[in-house]
């Protein structure tokens, strides 16, 4: 398939997706509270660059995990507590590339509570390298990419509903 330009920048189909899915986890945390973080910020969504839309400009270094790793995991969101960040949930968004690399990112963060995600429609491909993970697979989860769709939806919504019904 061929890059589509955006100002003088090629995007590929899949990259757009893959920005597509990283903005709209990254507002869902926004509207959740959560200080959110992307170490992408020239990419677009929602025709906003994505640095304008995380909270966090620079991922905190984490006393116990990989800085180089932790700094590369597509989306993080964290706690605020006793002026401190705390990684609350973690995503890797693997559309174009096998999975491997997403796991291994999101295990820097093996030795926090931090719920860790997976965005794929590799089911497969996802219980096989899961199982690499032993100590920690019970905390990995996959979600397909629609799903965070109907999230993002669902929370849109669910403001324009409160704002209706003053609550």
């Amino acid at each position: 398939m061929k890059p589509t330009k955006i100002n003088d920048q090629s995007f590929s189909a899949e990259e757009s997706i893959h920005s597509l899915i990283q903005g709209r986890i990254i507002q869902i945390g926004n509207i959740r509270g959560y200080g959110t973080y992307c170490p992408d910020k020239s990419k677009t969504f929602n025709k906003e660059k994505i640095g304008e839309l995380t909270t966090i400009d620079k991922c905190p270094n984490l006393q116990y995990s990989d800085y180089n790793s932790l700094r590369n995991i597509d989306v993080i969101w964290f706690r605020k507590a006793n002026k401190a960040l705390y990684p609350e949930y973690a995503f890797e968004v693997e559309i174009t590339t096998g999975v491997w690399s997403g796991f291994g990112r999101l295990a820097t963060l093996k030795e926090y509570s931090t719920k860790l995600y997976v965005i794929t429609n590799e089911n497969k491909r996802f219980y096989q390298v899961l199982n690499s993970f032993p100590d920690i697979q019970d905390r990995y989860t996959n979600v397909i990419p629609e799903d965070i769709g109907l999230l993002y939806s669902a929370e849109n919504n669910l403001i324009k509903l409160r704002k209706n019904i003053n609550l």
